[in-house]
């Protein structure tokens, strides 16, 4: 026996070979001559395939030799055999759709976009081209505004998404206008978290700023707070009138100026001698480090006209004022500017007054003695009735007796001792 196979092997082992290809299958071979109209393949065995132009799945307006050289291979799928010359027809056409369609179903489940060729329009949508396959885009899904004509459209490459997918009823729908939509609604997102982003950047922003200029006033009011002494002057602004007092801003603190430290003399109201806004000069009184308040005086306190008053009067001296006041007790007379001393009414008279108002009156201006006075506690009392009273007459001269008479009792003892 010999390694070399008879010609009859060959046939059998060929024509078994032929018969195993069937129509629909995919097979591989390479190319060995081009025409005009077609290419011849080699697929082995001795067989010859050949493919025509129009199942080159070829471009228009290009010709096969622009496409296809010899020695390249191509798959087709088989669509005739002809056992009796040994050539089988291919369609590379065929092949690719099988392809091309796995690609569509793919990009139809996974929602994924794919870029089409628009080749046609017409009244209702556009056909464009996805390599072997054709889809439709209807007029509704060109776009996410109304579209009214689709000429502008023919040669234009749209990313599409995959509507509809039906290879047996033929039926590929796409639709540009989701892309769009969908990038638009992405853009939308990405702008809305940017302004957010943006937004919360600048609140953190006000929101340190706010809190740097509160620890900044913070640090202002206690720096300013621990260099106020009682009877320093300084300077500040009403920001509050009370019935009891007015508020002033010292620059960042707040002080209380009482109605009773607004003069030397009586205050009937607050608003009588002070209103808001207004710019003031005032002394500090007192300042509680525990409860941070701050008393103040508009009246001048180093010149208390109660230590003045004092260097001029002494007690039992008469003075003279104005009276400025009545209770049903008594009367207040002005001795000097912010001193005033009080008149009972027991001390109006050397007989009983019933009445204040029968002695003095206000407005009058009466004499009166200093009965009791302390200028530390400001306080003073008067008194008309004695300042009125006549001075006793010193009779004790007139009593004296010579020591040479000696007592009246021994000057008169013999004339009562028979009794």
């Amino acid at each position: 026996m010999t390694n070399e196979l008879s010609m009859q092997e060959l046939l059998d082992q060929q024509e078994q070979a032929f018969n195993s290809v069937k129509v629909g299958e995919v097979i591989t071979g390479k190319i060995t001559k081009i025409n005009h109209d077609e290419v011849v393949l080699e697929l082995g065995y001795g067989f010859d395939g050949i493919i025509p132009v129009e199942e080159l799945n070829i471009e228009k307006n290009k010709m096969i030799e622009e496409v296809y050289h010899v020695e390249d291979e191509i798959s087709g799928v088989i669509t005739k055999i002809y056992q009796k010359d040994g050539t089988i027809r291919l369609s590379k056409l065929q092949a690719d759709q099988r392809n091309d369609f796995a690609d569509l179903e793919k990009a139809y489940k996974e929602h994924r976009i794919i870029t089409v060729a628009v080749e046609k329009n017409i009244e209702r949508g556009v056909f464009a081209k996805y390599k072997s396959y054709s889809l439709f885009i209807p007029i509704s899904q060109l776009d996410t505004k109304f579209v009214t004509d689709t000429t502008s459209y023919v040669g234009a490459n749209l990313e599409v998404y995959i509507m509809e997918l039906d290879a047996k009823k033929n039926r590929l729908v796409a639709t540009h206008r989701e892309v769009l939509q969908e990038r638009l609604n992405i853009e939308k997102a990405e702008r809305n978290a940017r302004l957010k982003a943006e937004r919360e950047e600048e609140r953190a922003r006000i929101k340190s700023e706010r809190e740097a200029e509160k620890a900044r006033i913070k640090a202002e009011k206690e720096e300013l707070f621990d260099s106020l002494e009682a009877g320093q002057k300084r300077e500040g602004k009403v920001t509050k009138i009370m019935s009891y007092g007015a508020f002033v801003d010292l620059g960042g603190l707040e002080g209380l100026v009482h109605i009773n430290n607004l003069s030397w003399q009586r205050v009937e109201s607050v608003e009588s001698m002070l209103e808001e806004g207004q710019e003031v000069e005032v002394y500090v009184l007192d300042v509680d480090r525990e409860t941070k308040r701050i008393a103040l005086a508009l009246k001048d306190i180093n010149n208390d006209p109660w230590d003045l008053i004092a260097k001029e009067v002494q007690l039992d001296d008469i003075v003279t004022g104005k009276v400025v006041r009545i209770i049903e007790r008594g009367a207040f007379v002005e001795i000097a500017e912010g001193v005033e001393a009080y008149l009972p009414i027991s001390e109006l008279s050397e007989e009983r007054v019933v009445k204040v108002t029968n002695i003095v009156n206000v407005g009058d201006e009466v004499n009166a003695m200093v009965i009791n006075f302390k200028p530390k506690d400001k306080r003073m009392m008067l008194s008309i009735k004695e300042a009125n009273r006549e001075p006793e007459e010193e009779y004790t001269e007139f009593l004296e007796v010579e020591d040479s008479l000696g007592t009246l009792g021994d000057l008169f003892k013999d004339k009562f001792k028979n009794l």
